[in-house]
């Protein structure tokens, strides 16, 4: 037989590991939510994250119910306010909206198929009945006559609101969002084909667009109006460790740094992909200490990177539990995003908290301007138990699909193909 050169054996090593998947770290969940009567049942569909600028402990969850509308939820579980305007597929937020009297709150934007478009709100701390009200209640909603699977609110480059929506029949189209007189008006840019997105983020510094899209992966395509409509396949089913794909989140741990999160609903986990370079980092499940009720069926993920209080001063995950044998139904579950990242060995990046109070973007929000980076941010500073890296950081800021090999594995890469050549002199 003949023996291998060092290229050869290298190359193969090296796709060997490269290809290697490992089973799902486990990571404890601290906080889960106890809905009420007209929420749960197995009809959550989505939940988007509104940082109290005044007191982040104070912040709320909202989650999208396909059969009775909108719910919020504080920090610690607890129901605070139920909007039973028809339905809800997909909800998120945004801040820095305009209101009258030079205020301004957060928006957020609700995929609505009972009334058949997106129906905009508002967040505001000051409001009564828990803060969350209808913009503009007699107008009709944005795009109205169209159905929506997914929405996600975000700021173009040049800082102004937009919006993109899945749309239920599929492709996606983007809008320009603007502030008229007591409302906001719908400006469609362009129309996306693409199959059923199930899934949508935006990641400002690299104005990429990832779209999970249903039965064919996660897919990247440009942010920007005028970027085209052809996107490329990040990663497929049945690789990465991707076996399905729902929603996914950002975690922005800097200005560049941080990571992609895609839920797999059919392994019941959670893949991490660095931010830079997109190669897989691993894996995560979310279950109670002991490994028991775990997340099963997610249909929504909240990655944020701000410190909330004493609760989460370390950032927060939230992800929807199909199956909470808690609950006996669906709900929420939260956790310190610090225990997402010290699950992994090394450890994921977790974002340094200012000393002062930089604010969460005027108003909340976390979609582009929700205060996640500080315009710029920091990165803990590396140490035992948190060093810099978790998946191919490094330099390169092109995005591109790379797969990542750790130090650690190409250091061990090194020894066998020595040990190799070794072999072949003494023979």
């Amino acid at each position: 037989m003949r023996n291998l050169s060092l290229p050869a054996l290298t190359a193969v090593l090296v796709s060997t590991a490269a290809g290697a998947q490992t089973a799902p770290v486990q990571v404890p969940y601290t906080v889960q939510s106890q809905p009420g009567a007209r929420s749960g049942g197995g009809t959550v569909n989505d939940v988007a994250l509104w940082v109290d600028p005044a007191n982040p402990a104070a912040s709320r969850l909202i989650t999208a119910d396909q059969n009775n509308g909108l719910f919020t939820y504080a920090l610690d579980g607890g129901e605070v306010q139920a909007v039973t305007e028809g339905t809800s597929a997909s909800v998120d937020v945004v801040g820095g909206f305009p209101l009258a009297g030079g205020r301004s709150a957060a928006l957020v934007l609700s995929a609505n198929p009972t009334l058949t478009g997106l129906v905009p709100y508002v967040m505001d701390s000051a409001a009564d009945g828990g803060g969350l009200t209808r913009l503009s209640p007699t107008a009709a909603p944005l795009d109205v006559g169209v159905s929506y699977g997914t929405v996600r609110l975000v700021r173009g480059a040049d800082g102004t609101l937009q919006a993109f929506g899945g749309l239920a029949a599929g492709g996606i189209r983007q809008f320009a969002l603007t502030p008229t007189d007591g409302g906001v008006s719908a400006t469609p840019l362009r129309d996306i084909p693409a199959g059923t997105a199930l899934g949508l983020v935006v990641d400002p510094a690299y104005r990429a667009l990832y779209v999970a899209q249903q039965g064919q992966g996660l897919y990247r395509y440009g942010a920007d109006a005028d970027a085209g409509i052809t996107g490329t396949q990040v990663v497929g089913l049945g690789d990465g460790g991707l076996t399905s794909v729902g929603r996914i989140a950002l975690y922005e741990a800097s200005g560049v740094d941080g990571y992609l999160v895609a839920s797999d609903p059919n392994a019941n986990t959670f893949v991490v992909f660095d931010r830079r370079t997109l190669g897989r980092v691993g894996a995560f499940q979310l279950v109670q200490d002991g490994g028991t009720d775990a997340v099963e069926q997610s249909r929504g993920l909240v990655a944020f990177s701000g410190a909330l209080g004493t609760a989460f001063p370390e950032g927060l995950f939230v992800a929807h539990d199909g199956m909470s044998s808690s609950t006996l139904g669906d709900n929420l579950k939260l956790t310190s995003w610090g225990n997402v990242a010290r699950a992994f060995s090394p450890p994921l990046i977790i974002a340094a908290q200012p000393q002062a109070d930089a604010g969460t973007g005027g108003d909340g929000g976390t979609g582009g301007d929700g205060g996640t980076d500080g315009g710029g941010g920091v990165i803990v500073n590396p140490g035992e138990g948190n060093p810099i890296g978790g998946g191919g950081g490094g330099d390169d800021d092109s995005g591109c699909g790379c797969t990542s090999t750790s130090v650690s594995a190409v250091a061990t890469l090194g020894l066998l193909a020595m040990a190799f050549l070794g072999r072949r002199r003494r023979s």
